[in-house]
């Protein structure tokens, strides 16, 4: 029952490993599983898991805002920037691994642990879905969002800007509303349609750079 929520990070993870057919991230993979378990641990005997779910919004955001989604996001990132001394062409890059791999092992742990007698269809299935659109969303945007800043295009750092802010504060957003008994037939359909942007977006770029390509062939 748990092996979608358990699988689809690490499967991602390994997805992604494959296809950039190179070694340079193990260091980035090894970091966020570390770091991960280390957090996982230092949660699971200083901290008490199970809370009283209450039937408000804010509530329930601020929760999962602070607890599963942007300060864990934020953190690990900044501190793997403060520490790297790569360029920050190559830290960018290497947020997809990095974050992926702390996810893979921080996301089930916070739904096992806050699950006392059954697991939601909800949070074995949608929320990793939610969460991996996230990460590869932000990691698109933050690699276009530094290609835009070097090359001065204004309009394009306002649109990565917005897609940054919003597909790293929606998935606690999802939580929150899901928390509160919110329509689960909207919640669903805004958590497909937030998750499969990032695909719509990367075919449109392929689209784009195969047309610039023919045209200049054809030149």
């Amino acid at each position: 029952m748990l092996l979608f929520l358990l699988l689809l990070l690490p499967s991602a993870l390994f997805t992604y490993f494959y296809l950039i057919k190179e070694k340079k991230f193990i260091l980035q993979i090894s970091a966020g599983f570390v770091t991960a378990m280390i957090v996982c641990a230092c949660r699971f005997f200083f901290s008490y898991e199970h809370r009283l779910v209450y039937y408000a919004f804010a509530e329930n955001f601020f929760y999962y805002f602070v607890k599963q989604n942007f300060i864990p996001l934020v953190v690990v990132a900044a501190v793997y920037a403060l520490v790297s001394k790569d360029s920050l062409r190559y830290k960018i890059s290497s947020f997809f691994p990095l974050m992926c791999s702390f996810f893979a092992v921080y996301l089930p742990y916070c739904v096992i642990t806050a699950s006392e007698y059954y697991y939601q269809g909800y949070d074995i299935f949608l929320k990793p879905i939610i969460y991996l659109a996230m990460l590869v969303q932000l990691s698109r945007s933050l690699n276009a969002l530094y290609n835009a800043v070097t090359n001065r295009k204004g309009f394009m750092i306002f649109i990565h800007s917005v897609l940054i802010l919003f597909y790293a504060v929606y998935p606690a957003v999802s939580d929150a509303l899901y928390a509160i008994d919110f329509s689960f037939g909207l919640i669903l359909i805004i958590g497909l349609v937030y998750s499969l942007l990032p695909a719509v977006f990367f075919a449109l770029s392929l689209i784009t750079k195969k047309t610039v390509a023919n045209d200049i062939t054809t030149v």
